[in-house]
């Protein structure tokens, strides 16, 4: 069987997909990943082939338009702007024209993403998959899906569904892919929704999970966090004090800004309460935290889930590979959300009694700290957090998922 992964640029959005691509491989059948050539790197190190092909839209340059869409609308929170979409930045807004922008730059736009659609249309003709497997944000996959005929697999990165809206700050977007170059209808595919999917996986345990009625199956996360060693030199926790993780991923600064950047604070928050933190950040983020207290241990790529085993509790953005990863281990999560579908994602761990969550504006020190030593000292989160973890553990894995594939591609 021949399956195409088709992917948005975005890794969070696209490593919860490569376990099930392994077990594809691990089954006898053939795997291609459909992606930017900005990816393909990071699809190769996931020991998978990438087909770097598409073009269109780029997310980040996406996001960050966004975020200076709701600058000029007034609803930007922040006391400093959000980064220039296209240099990153930080942006003066009195020189900042949106309509210009859009004058200059939606060409071009609409150029690359015809381009792409147009590449995986003809990759899809050529190749012929069996079944497309795609990502909430992916534009080409339900494309192809519709132009071959071959089922379409909706897979879900984390608690955020085909219903709920992404919130960026100061506005909402449904989580749907653009498709600029009215790709659909050139094609003769229909209008673009996510009721094209003939099957949806979720990897959420039932507390979390965002049900696509009829047309949903579990499937069990299976952390992958990108390439990395094992840590060698992380003793096993003393049992003296807590030991924390503080993870502040790549993408959250070179979207919101160093505005959001509340490493600083949480590293702080965790080390005044004695505990022992182990630090997983860039290092250009690392640096921002200044000189780092007495008992933090900082990591450069080193995997979240080679690290969670041992901490009492994880302080992170609430994206959803740090939720998921987190879910799996049965840690405490304080979420420290900025905006799109985190806020959302944030509230919906709290609510199952294994996190809390304080909004990034919010977040000092003292805040940070305050909800840290709750959630260590309080039993009712660390058990609600193995409940989870046991939860996540009995769902269907993916190599027992690819069983339900093959029977969707041969109907």
């Amino acid at each position: 069987m021949r399956v195409l992964f088709a992917i948005s640029s975005w890794t969070g959005h696209y490593f919860p997909m490569v376990p099930l691509a392994w077990a594809m491989r691990a089954a006898g059948h053939d795997v291609r990943v459909l992606c930017r050539p900005s990816d393909q790197a990071d699809v190769t190190a996931a020991g998978l082939i990438p087909v770097p092909a598409l073009d269109g839209l780029d997310l980040l340059r996406g996001a960050r338009l966004l975020n200076v869409m709701s600058l000029l609308q007034g609803t930007w929170p922040y006391p400093e702007p959000p980064p220039h979409p296209d240099t990153g930045e930080a942006m003066d807004p009195a020189g900042f024209d949106i309509a210009a922008w859009h004058a200059e730059n939606m060409p071009a736009m609409v150029a690359s993403s015809r381009a792409g659609t147009d590449a995986a249309v003809a990759f899809g003709r050529s190749w012929a998959p069996d079944l497309v497997v795609h990502d909430q944000l992916s534009l080409e996959g339900p494309l192809v899906s519709a132009v071959t005929g071959a089922p379409s697999v909706l897979h879900l990165w984390g608690p955020a569904g085909t219903a709920d809206a992404f919130a960026p700050v100061g506005g909402e977007q449904a989580g749907l892919p653009q498709d600029l170059s009215d790709a659909f209808t050139r094609y003769g595919a229909g209008t673009l929704s996510h009721d094209l999917a003939d099957h949806v996986l979720d990897p959420c345990p039932p507390p979390l999970r965002t049900a696509v009625a009829g047309r949903d199956a579990g499937i069990r996360y299976v952390p992958y966090n990108g390439p990395g060693a094992a840590p060698l030199d992380l003793p096993e926790p003393d049992g003296r004090r807590p030991r924390v993780c503080v993870i502040w991923g790549r993408s959250v600064t070179r979207t919101f800004g160093p505005v959001v950047n509340r490493l600083p604070q949480a590293v702080r928050a965790a080390a005044d309460l004695g505990a022992e933190v182990l630090l997983l950040a860039r290092p250009e983020d690392a640096r921002d935290a200044g000189p780092l207290p007495d008992g933090v241990r900082p990591f450069h790529e080193v995997p979240l889930s080679l690290v969670l085993p041992g901490c009492e509790a994880v302080v992170h953005y609430a994206g959803a590979g740090s939720v998921m990863t987190a879910l799996t281990a049965g840690v405490p999560q304080l979420s420290v959300p900025c905006g799109f579908d985190q806020p959302m994602v944030a509230e919906r761990l709290s609510a199952t009694g294994a996190g809390l969550h304080v909004h990034n504006l919010d977040a000092d020190a003292a805040t940070l700290g305050g909800a840290l030593e709750k959630l260590i000292g309080q039993p009712s989160y660390a058990d609600a957090a193995r409940d989870l973890a046991r939860r996540c553990a009995a769902m269907p894995s993916p190599a027992e998922v690819v069983a339900d594939l093959e029977a969707l591609a041969a109907r």
